[in-house]
């Protein structure tokens, strides 16, 4: 019997779709990283340069901060999932406890 009414197939779900918007970032950051060499290759001056290198400094940065908030939220929401499942173990425990000193009292 579960005490607290929590949607956990509905959970895994969100969560399977966090997964995806994870893998979707990685794929992102992939392609960035392979624009910049064949930009390099076309593009000739000072500003090529410039342009790889505020890609590694600003945008990859950005792009692996994102990959990890999302990372992240997954892990919140599987450490909030153990704390629901470990919560309604426990209050299952003492409704059995109290079950059974109301039996012994009447």
């Amino acid at each position: 019997m579960s005490f607290f009414q929590v949607l956990f197939p509905q959970v895994s779900d969100v969560m399977s779709g966090i997964g995806q918007q994870q893998q979707i970032a990685s794929q992102v950051l992939d392609t960035v990283k392979g624009y910049v060499p064949k930009v390099q290759a076309a593009w000739v001056g000072n500003d090529a340069t410039e342009f790889a290198a505020d890609v590694a400094r600003k945008l990859v940065p950005a792009i692996l901060e994102l990959i990890a908030a999302i990372a992240g939220m997954n892990l919140n929401l599987t450490k909030a999932q153990d704390v629901v499942k470990q919560a309604d173990t426990e209050v299952g425990s003492l409704a059995d406890g109290l079950g059974s000193t109301f039996d012994s009292i009447f």
